[in-house]
């Protein structure tokens, strides 16, 4: 019998303002085109592998951002597909409502949005499998749909599409949307579960069942709680039995690297250690935040300008985060008989007695104060 192969994405967020990102603007201009692109490579590899169907698991776009543009630029993607179907589940970005562009515009006819918060079928008999899913019509959702979903058929493979939260391992920060537990899907002929809506590449473990339950993840990361690859999911189907591929695919990767400037008292050698981790860490198209940690030598002067300028080839873009202190013995200073010591005593008995929100302020204070009573540059943290 012919493989049936599909693609599983989700959470591509077209559209996605980086306003808050402290990007600057032509660097979330670049990063959403990025978006755009990677979203039109994963199909121009639907085509390529003459997939049967594709899925698409919620958060396609940024409901309230999305353009006439955008909309013309997936009708044009997804017409482009002809016969190949592409099944939606609007999630909670892009929920199906009233003004929204899955329920006012026209889409190819190779399109199926499902429009309901309560799962529908589709069966393409032809090859076997049957596709169930359901869709936000509501910005949140926090009924359980899963509870609601009956045991399948088990004439034909049965694949089921969502966007919701598996409850067993929410992400910080992650709001709770369609939540649900494994208990829920297992037993219910269920071969494999497509979900949207956690932006980590995952499987969800299941000893309860033979069912496969995996979130695609984003395909191109936009902050940096999804650092490093990017990529989605193809999937080929012989005899019943599931196999799944994972393909990176973002253009620009964002990642983070940590450096320790203890033993450090000169600039270069902070740009060498940059530069050692360069093979692994970044290159060119990444979009890279370096922290610079410890505690370091008084002569050492980190210059992140001119650092920034050294490096200006090899990042895409870096975002500095300077968490470096001078290594100064304040008690030994305050036992001089100088403004300096008495400019320390004056803050160490202010600190003994601070409460601590204010005493990041006060040894902040202390620093910059010692640093101007020893003719040194001030540069603020």
């Amino acid at each position: 019998m012919k493989p049936v192969r599909f693609i599983h994405t989700s959470d591509i967020h077209l559209d996605t303002s980086f306003s808050g990102s402290c990007f600057p603007s032509r660097l979330g201009d670049r990063k959403r085109e990025a978006i755009r692109g990677t979203f039109r490579r994963i199909l121009e590899d639907a085509r390529g592998r003459e997939v049967d169907f594709v899925l698409i698991a919620g958060d396609l776009f940024e409901a309230e951002r999305v353009t006439p543009d955008t909309i013309e630029f997936l009708k044009q993607q997804f017409d482009a597909l002809a016969s190949t179907p592409v099944f939606i589940s609007p999630g909670n970005h892009d929920p199906y409502v009233k003004g929204s562009p899955y329920k006012e515009e026209t889409w190819p006819k190779n399109v199926h949005i499902f429009d309901r918060e309560e799962f529908q079928a589709v069966e393409l008999s032809q090859i076997g499998i049957r596709v169930i899913g359901f869709g936000f019509a509501h910005a949140q959702l926090d009924d359980r749909p899963f509870q609601k979903l009956d045991v399948l058929p088990g004439d034909l493979f049965n694949i089921v599409l969502a966007h919701g939260s598996d409850l067993s391992g929410v992400p910080a920060g992650k709001a709770k949307h369609g939540p649900f537990a494994i208990e829920e899907i297992a037993g219910k002929n269920i071969r494999y579960c497509a979900l949207g809506h956690y932006h980590q590449q995952h499987q969800i473990p299941n000893s309860l069942d033979a069912a496969q339950v995996w979130y695609s993840g984003i395909p191109e990361g936009r902050g940096w709680d999804e650092e490093g690859p990017c990529g989605y999911l193809t999937g080929e189907i012989i005899d019943g039995v599931l196999k799944l591929e994972s393909r990176i695919c973002n253009q620009y990767a964002l990642n983070s690297l940590t450096v320790h400037c203890d033993s450090f008292s000169t600039r270069e050698q902070v740009f060498d250690a940059i530069l050692q981790s360069r093979g692994c860490v970044f290159d060119s198209k990444t979009i890279l935040k370096i922290v610079l940690a410890g505690s370091v030598d008084p002569k050492l002067d980190l210059s992140i300008p001119e650092l920034q300028e050294r490096l200006a080839d090899e990042a895409l873009y870096i975002q500095w985060v300077d968490q470096t202190h001078p290594a100064l013995d304040f008690e030994s200073i305050a036992q001089e008989k100088t403004l300096r010591g008495r400019f320390v005593r004056i803050l160490n008995d202010r600190l003994a007695s601070a409460p601590e929100p204010e005493r990041e302020t006060l040894e902040r204070a202390r620093l910059y104060g010692v640093q101007a009573l020893s003719g040194r540059e001030v540069r603020l943290r």
